[in-house]
């Protein structure tokens, strides 16, 4: 599986760009860009902003940009755990209930309705 940076590296070849055309659309040095292709290593501030330009650059969803990102990050984080599958079960669990928990958050009317 490509990460990230493979996968914009993949998309400048296919379209023919130097590294210095993308690097300069992105706004980013080509020495910053040559890490994010590379070493999958992106400027934290900046990746919402990298991924939103990639999309229009290359006329890729942004979520579908935002889920290789964010897997890559998980990924990163479990490559050396055991138990890792029992982690992400956990993990799941858990967005489940934060969801639920806002859901019903949001949901909570305060106005004084004694009234």
């Amino acid at each position: 599986m490509k990460s990230l940076g493979e996968y914009i590296r993949e998309l400048r070849e296919e379209a023919e760009w130097p590294q210095r055309k993308l690097a300069y659309e992105l706004d980013v040095d080509v020495a910053v860009l040559s890490r994010i292709e590379n070493e999958n290593k992106f400027p934290k501030k900046r990746i919402p902003k990298i991924i939103k330009r990639v999309s229009e650059l290359f006329n890729i969803t942004e979520e579908e940009l935002k889920k290789i990102y964010l897997s890559d990050e998980i990924a990163e984080l479990l490559l050396y755990e055991n138990k890792y599958d029992e982690i992400l079960k956990v993990s799941e669990a858990k967005v489940h209930y934060g969801r639920q928990k806002n859901s019903i958050q949001s949901n909570l009317n305060f106005s004084d309705e004694s009234n």
